[in-house]
Formats: structure tokens, sequence, C-alpha cells
């Protein structure tokens, strides 16, 4: 065979390979009938949204599970594949990530308040000064960008609790929590000493992200979800959890 020949075929080879390379890997191989997907660790939501997954995941013929992370942790082993995929995250992660796939039905609705001390609401005036410090919760990206657009300087915790404590503590003056279905990310013993500013600086819908090789299930899952909101279903599972809150942790 000449060498051109052997060119030929080796262009050929790779041409082959590089289409392979960009359809998405659902269809390549079959879709897996079992999913892990990660979630937020100290979030009241995660426990609640999970259940909700899990009823679509089930009519679809699917068993998914969940694995408790730090925040940034649980987007990158999503993006990088090494799980099937993250429970719920802001409509602008798509943009952030291009390896997850945004499934197009609202998980949850969720606002963004900001928390400061008893009897020191004026922390709060806009335009805030250069100097003024906001803890924000490490991986949160509706609070990231909201601290970022309001011109403050964020001080970054790894849980809820260590956000409080840092305004506690005075080294912040602010404090930013996403409050998600009803549910609040501070617990009674929290508000004696704090003051929730009840006007959002945002609200947003959350989606849940799957890795692009589950592009299909991406696909079929809005359909889903729409069906356990008319049934009340999705509404049903909200509200036992409001009910229970306290007596459950996020790890399930």
């Amino acid at each position: 065979m000449s060498d051109a020949s052997m060119l030929t075929i080796k262009r050929f080879y790779a041409w082959i390979l590089a289409a392979l390379l960009m359809l998405p890997a659902g269809t390549v191989a079959e879709q897996s009938d079992q999913i892990k997907i990660t979630a937020i660790f100290d979030e009241p939501t995660t426990a609640a949204g999970f259940a909700i997954l899990k009823q679509a995941y089930q009519r679809l013929g699917v068993d998914a599970s969940i694995l408790i992370t730090p925040s940034r942790r649980a987007l990158m082993m999503a993006e990088t594949g090494l799980v099937d995929g993250d429970l719920f995250r802001i409509k602008r992660v798509a943009q952030l990530y291009p390896n997850l796939i945004r499934v197009e039905h609202p998980l949850l609705h969720g606002t963004l308040k900001a928390v400061v001390r008893k009897n020191e609401e004026h922390f709060l005036a806009l335009p805030p000064e250069p100097s003024r410090a906001v803890a924000v919760r490490r991986g949160i990206i509706i609070s990231e960008l909201t601290a970022q657009n309001m011109g403050m300087i964020p001080v970054y915790a790894n849980s809820n609790a260590q956000a409080l404590s840092l305004l506690e503590s005075k080294r912040v003056d602010v404090a930013l929590f996403t409050f998600v279905a009803q549910f609040s990310p501070l617990k009674q013993k929290d508000l004696a000493n704090i003051h929730i500013i009840e006007e959002p600086l945002a609200a947003y819908d959350l989606y849940h992200y799957l890795n692009r090789r589950h592009w299909k299930l991406a696909n079929a899952l809005p359909e889903v979800l729409k069906q356990l909101e008319e049934e009340g279903i999705k509404e049903e599972i909200l509200e036992d959890f409001r009910e229970r809150q306290g007596e459950w942790g996020t790890q399930q």
C-alpha cells in the first residue's frame, strides 16, 4: 500500500474518532440506570430537593443516589464526570461549566437576603462603603455575584454556621444567606441577636444539572418534573419536610 493511501486511511480514522468525541456520550453508550449526584452540605433544602428528584428519576427507571460535598467540589465533580450531576444551581452555571446540561424546568425557587446584627440595618445602606465586608458562603454563586455587584469585600465562609459566626464576631458587617422554598438556613436560636432584611437582594430559580453524557435524561426530566408539580407531589414533599425541619439533616 502506498504512503498516500496509508495517509488517507489514517486521516479517515482520525476523522471518525473526532466525530465520535464530538457526540454526546449517550449516543455511543446506553444511559445508566443508576445516577449519583452531588449536593452541598449544610443546606436545609438538600434533602427535600433530592426527594423530589428521586421521585422524578424513578419514573424514568433510574435509581438516584446523593453525595454530600463542599459546594465548589460538588460542581467540579459533576463538571469533570466523576459523578453524574449536581442537585441544583442557578441558571448561570450552564455558562460557567460547559460540560453541565441544565434540566430546563426549575426545581426550586429562592431568594438571597442580607442579615445584619440587631439594630445595625444601616450597614446595608447603598452605595456601600468600599471597605464594607460581607460574609459569603463559598461556592454559592448567587451570593458571590451579588457581593461583587454591590462593591463589597467578600469574606468567604465554608458553612452557614461559619458565616453567622463571622457576623456575630463583627469580622463582617453583613452576611448573605439563601432562603429556598420557604426553608430558612438559620436556626431559631440564631435569631436573637440578628436581623434579617426582608427585602430580597435577588430572586432566582434553581435547576438540576447533569453531565453532558446524560443529555437524554436531561431532555426527559423537565416533563417529569412538571408532572410532579401538576399532581401536587412536589408540594407534598416540600410540606412534609417543612413540618419536620429540625428533625432531619442534609445527608439522606
